[in-house]
């Protein structure tokens, strides 16, 4: 095998730190952007009861009386009341009532519809659960339910240094609760930009469909992110956070940029119009604005998220019990059924 070969297929380490996640959790940059974001609450400390309860087993909601489980043959079933009661039976907020009340407080004082998020994650790849597929949530149940039903929360959770190479991390996190005012922004006009080493790589549409009005966009917006970026990079310096990506809304008529979130560089954050690859080993001489024009469409074309989403006939029953049960012994069937034909 030629050397070339050998270093194409070299895994480039995105060389991230402890220390460089955690200052991208949500707490310790968002008031050194406060006047670029969306009304938010923070809750912190979370209690450890909460923290269990989002990694424990089923999904058990405030309002309901049933609880989905999974037993021992791998199949689901339902207890309602009438069953022995156990420590489990009573109001799922039963073992952290302050911060149940506190984010039903928060949810008023947003307006009525927040969007939740742990440290660094939103359930974005559970919007399926909600109708529209949306994370705008009303009620504390829509919150609980999210939290519980995502990959993102957990990995948040448990694996916020999964991809720190240092062999032993013992540093612990203080978890927190975001909740932010919902807004009903316009995807198109959504960007990530990614910095390493203090240096503006790229700036990548979000959403990836074609809209043809960004093209001729495309010099203005690029006027008020240079400056802003520029700003970001040298405040986020000194808190001695030199790489990073940071998500970006600006709405028409474009007087103002908004700060979506700040995540790490890392592989964990979807690299979008780019390549893992090129963003830790090409280099650019200048930054490159990426958009989805008509020869690329088809290559990007892709739902996020895909491997949480279901049948669109099957979300408006996620908000009633039984059907959500039903759901989950249908989902088990077909799991079942892949596996035997897999073995045939």
């Amino acid at each position: 095998m030629s050397s070339d070969t050998n270093d194409y297929i070299k895994f480039e380490s995105t060389n991230i730190r402890i220390d460089d996640i955690l200052k991208c959790s949500f707490s310790s940059w968002c008031d050194l952007f406060k006047d670029y974001l969306y009304p938010y609450r923070i809750i912190k400390p979370l209690p450890t009861s909460f923290i269990e309860y989002l990694l424990s087993d089923g999904i058990k909601l405030n309002s309901d009386q049933q609880k989905l489980e999974q037993t021992s043959d791998n199949e689901y079933s339902d207890w309602e009341e009438e069953e022995e009661p156990n420590e489990d039976s009573g109001p799922v907020h039963s073992k952290f009532p302050e911060l149940h009340e506190q984010i039903i407080s928060d949810i008023k004082e947003l307006g009525g519809k927040v969007i939740p998020k742990l440290n660094w994650s939103s359930p974005k790849d559970a919007n399926w659960l909600l109708p529209g597929n949306t994370i705008n949530c009303t009620d504390i149940n829509d919150i609980y339910l999210l939290l519980k039903s995502s990959d993102h929360v957990v990995d948040d959770l448990l694996y916020p240094f999964s991809e720190v190479e240092e062999k032993e991390v013992t540093t612990k996190v203080e978890h927190e609760l975001i909740l932010k005012k919902w807004i009903d922004i316009n995807p198109a006009l959504e960007f990530r930009v990614f910095v390493k080493d203090s240096k503006l790589l790229g700036v990548s549409q979000r959403d990836l469909n074609h809209y043809e009005f960004l093209k001729d966009l495309q010099p203005q917006l690029q006027e008020k992110i240079e400056p802003f970026i520029a700003q970001a990079i040298e405040k986020l310096q000194k808190t001695d956070l030199n790489s990073f990506i940071i998500d970006i809304y600006i709405p028409r008529p474009f007087s103002k940029i908004y700060v979506i979130d700040i995540n790490p560089f890392s592989r964990k954050s979807d690299s979008l119009l780019f390549t893992w690859n090129e963003l830790l080993t090409k280099k650019f001489e200048q930054y490159e604005f990426r958009l989805i024009n008509e020869t690329n469409v088809g290559a990007f074309a892709k739902k996020q998220y895909s491997e949480s989403q279901v049948p669109i006939d099957v979300v408006g029953a996620t908000h009633d019990s039984e059907a959500l049960i039903e759901l989950a012994r249908e989902w088990d069937k077909l799991q079942k059924n892949e596996d035997q034909d897999t073995s045939n």
